[in-house]
């Protein structure tokens, strides 16, 4: 991460007069935020995964405990928004930071997590019948079952659930491609603006089908006690309609700004 974020400077070689695309690398204490971050997601990840599969661990209540973790790493992109000891940096740099790191993280989730969803939910997830537990031939599974024992939409026969996830996955090529762009320097306005139409997509798809459609149903498919609600359903929901909406909010005033930056450099040109 930090390495990508570096790679920003690249700008200062092809526009030395552009105030955009100036954020400086992810290092001292933001990039030891984003560090321990990525790491304790990771480190969830392989040991809930892998001790499950070994039968170390029991299918629940580990998957409660690597929800929680789950909920609170994934608001790193927040982290952008801190400066080091010592450091001013300006709205565009934070912007930029905050922009950057949540189309890495939520690129990587739909890829990773979205997109095999999509593949495997009718003949491998929508077969489970326990919220509970899992079988010995289920075990390989449990990440997706993680969340489907909370949200139990994605373990069952929901095809507005289906389709939406199914948009959401083709997404993330797209975000890290916008991510990319921009920490190689290259086509900044146009990586803004895949940033700011998938991310409201985001917004309005998560809020609608997650939340208000459960609202509407009754909280019928939610199981798993409290976590199942406040943290399953809740929680690894909420950052795309929060961080959705708020980075295409930022996305749209950086493409202004950055425009009108343009304008007036053609015009000292052109005196």
């Amino acid at each position: 991460l930090a390495t990508m974020c570096g790679g920003r400077s690249r700008r200062l070689l092809s526009e030395p007069d552009s105030a955009f695309g100036r954020a400086a690398p992810c290092t001292g204490r933001r990039g030891r935020c984003y560090a321990i971050l990525t790491a304790t997601l990771l480190f969830w990840a392989v040991l809930g995964w892998g001790g499950v599969i070994l039968k170390v661990f029991p299918p629940h209540p580990t998957d409660d405990y690597c929800a929680i973790f789950t909920f609170i790493c994934l608001w790193m992109p927040l982290v952008a928004f801190v400066d080091n000891p010592n450091e001013k940096r300006t709205w565009r740099e934070r912007s930029e930071e905050f922009i950057f790191v949540w189309l890495l993280e939520s690129g990587l989730a739909q890829c990773l997590w979205e997109l095999p969803f999509v593949l495997i939910k009718t003949k491998y997830l929508q077969p489970i019948q326990s919220t509970e537990t899992l079988q010995d031939d289920e075990l390989w599974l449990w990440g997706f079952w993680m969340y489907g024992s909370g949200d139990t939409r994605y373990m069952r026969f929901h095809p507005e659930t289906h389709a939406t996830e199914t948009m959401l996955a083709i997404s993330g090529p797209f975000e890290l491609w916008a991510a990319y762009l921009l920490a190689t320097g290259q086509r900044y306005k146009t990586a803004l603006l895949i940033a700011a139409l998938t991310h409201w997509g985001f917004f309005w798809a998560n809020t609608s089908v997650i939340y208000i459609a459960e609202y509407y149903g009754g909280y019928q498919w939610v199981a798993d006690g409290w976590v199942g609600f406040w943290i399953k359903l809740g929680g690894l929901n909420l950052h795309w309609s929060t961080l959705s909406p708020l980075c295409t909010a930022l996305a749209l005033q950086l493409i202004i700004h950055k425009a009108r930056e343009e304008g007036q450099l053609q015009m000292k040109k052109a005196t």
